[in-house]
């Protein structure tokens, strides 16, 4: 575009993005333009630090040695799309305490079939789901929630929240049936309703005036911290994250990061769904690839580049495993 004499705009978190193609760079933050810099001049931390107002350290990630026993043990699964399409072809892995298993593939391959699978929103045709030596197979959302996952879906709006609905509301979905929120299992009892929706606001840092307000008032990354301030505040075993970050800005990504890897090092097993490589690096312990619903390579994090993991991304290596 450039040679034909047209200027271009680019809206975009994605700083890597910003440094490669744009000449000059403006950072917005609450509304306000707060500075515009030749591209030359920036990189990710002083962009970073414009966009939140203080320093953004992605790289402080503190992990800790933790437990490795098998919580989740998936064999052989066989799923069909919204299509009635092979979606998932004989997937087996496993999932232990403390750690994060990274799932890396282009978007479209069979990483969100295998998400509603394990969490009961989509059915099986084949294979098994083991939750602590349960079969979970089929089960509804409900009985794979009471097996002990929790599940930050990739699309906040259609499967994540209700924008009708107060903070407060989003904030007790899943557990409103239970004490000390209900009373006898059908009324609510508002005050502790609110009174934990207001630690989550606080725990959490999101952004608002008052639970009351409608979650659709919400920016996209105080929705995202909404969603997982619910989710992690189960305390289950397993945590089932996919697009965590997807369209929020960078202190966000901090944050949301930062508390993957707290429920981590607490010894919680969290399978990690990705579409950005770098996200997947930097939290994940080990990593699997997967192209058109088959698993084609698995390692460790330190056996391999972002350059090799995106050939098993493609398919062109298959099967091909690290030594775990």
């Amino acid at each position: 575009m450039e040679d034909l004499g047209k200027t271009v705009i680019i809206i975009t978190h994605k700083l890597q993005e910003v440094l490669a193609i744009s000449h000059r760079v403006s950072v917005m933050r609450q509304g306000k333009m707060v500075g515009t810099l030749e591209t030359k001049e920036a990189n990710e931390g002083i962009l970073a630090e414009m966009m939140v107002g203080r320093e953004v350290l992605f790289e402080q990630l503190d992990k800790k040695e933790t437990f490795k026993e098998e919580v989740l043990l998936v064999e052989g699964l066989r799923a069909r799309d919204n299509r009635g399409l092979v979606a998932l072809n004989g997937v087996s892995f496993n999932l232990r305490r403390g750690e994060v298993l990274g799932i890396a593939g282009v978007e479209g391959n069979g990483q969100s079939e295998l998400v509603e699978v394990l969490t009961g929103l989509r059915k099986t045709e084949e294979g098994r789901i083991l939750i602590n030596g349960v079969d979970a197979s089929n089960k509804s959302p409900k009985e794979i929630r009471n097996l002990g996952i929790a599940h930050v879906p990739e699309d906040r709006l259609s499967t994540g929240l209700s924008i009708e609905a107060t903070i407060w509301e989003n904030l007790i979905m899943g557990i409103q049936h239970k004490e000390p929120y209900a009373i006898r299992g059908i009324h609510m009892n508002e005050k502790k309703i609110k009174d934990r929706a207001n630690r989550l606001i606080d725990e959490f840092d999101i952004r608002t005036p008052s639970s009351n307000l409608p979650a659709g008032k919400l920016s996209g990354g105080n929705m995202q911290k909404m969603v997982i301030a619910r989710e992690f505040s189960f305390n289950t075993p397993i945590l089932i994250v996919a697009q965590p970050t997807r369209g929020v800005d960078v202190g966000a990504i901090e944050f949301i990061h930062s508390q993957i890897i707290k429920k981590r090092n607490d010894g919680v097993a969290i399978l990690l769904v990705s579409a950005e490589l770098d996200e997947i690096f930097r939290l994940s312990d080990r990593i699997i690839t997967f192209y058109e619903g088959e698993i084609t390579g698995e390692f460790l994090k330190d056996q391999i580049s972002k350059q090799e993991i995106g050939i098993y991304m493609t398919g062109k290596h298959m099967k091909k495993k690290g030594v775990l």
